[in-house]
């Protein structure tokens, strides 16, 4: 009985882990971050304008290309 408590009770604590690293996975911040926080505004428009530079750089490499 000691060794199945010992199961449940790791098994709850890895589950919990594993969502709290994948979230912040998922969301591209530090793992050991509070997933909980929302991203402020200005990391928001600066995710957004890497975003636009990187699409905007692949669409002229591809002209320049061919």
């Amino acid at each position: 009985m000691n060794t199945l408590n010992g199961i449940i009770i790791g098994l709850l604590i890895g589950m919990g882990l594993g969502l709290w690293f994948g979230i912040n996975i998922g969301r591209e911040v530090d793992i050991f971050s509070n997933p909980f926080v929302e991203a402020s505004l200005a990391d928001k428009i600066s995710d957004k304008a890497s975003s636009l530079y990187d699409d905007t750089r692949k669409v002229i490499d591809k002209e320049l290309s061919e």
